[in-house]
């Protein structure tokens, strides 16, 4: 016997308020414990703020302190992220070399063109 698929409405745990006029209003998402609070992007993000103000206020060596127990506690909790971004650190690398390379190209053409132009200039 094939299985036929029915159309569903949408499930009555979604509606929790009636009113007088029988419409139904949606309920409010459920949200989970980490969509509220994510310690590790507000201890980041505090330990910026903290090291910034810190660095305005001319205190070079408490900012750096601050700058690297957070990277420090950040690289602890995302060590998956930080794996990934180890592995593809060379690939960064390489793209850099080359574009400083591309850039050193560029400055010995200029360089080249100026003394021709000034060797034309000076006949």
């Amino acid at each position: 016997m094939p299985a036929i698929p029915i159309s569903k409405s949408a499930p009555a745990a979604q509606y929790t308020e009636v009113k007088l006029t029988g419409a139904a209003l949606p309920a409010a998402p459920a949200t989970t414990p980490a969509q509220e609070l994510d310690l590790t992007n507000l201890l980041a993000a505090g330990t910026l703020v903290a090291g910034g103000i810190l660095l305005l206020a001319g205190r070079r060596r408490a900012a750096a302190a601050v700058a690297a127990a957070g990277t420090a506690y950040v690289l602890l909790e995302e060590q998956e992220a930080v794996k990934q971004w180890w592995e593809r650190l060379p690939g960064y690398v390489a793209g850099a070399q080359q574009f400083i390379e591309r850039v050193e190209g560029y400055m010995q053409e200029v360089s080249a063109q100026g003394h021709r132009l000034q060797n034309i200039l000076r006949r």
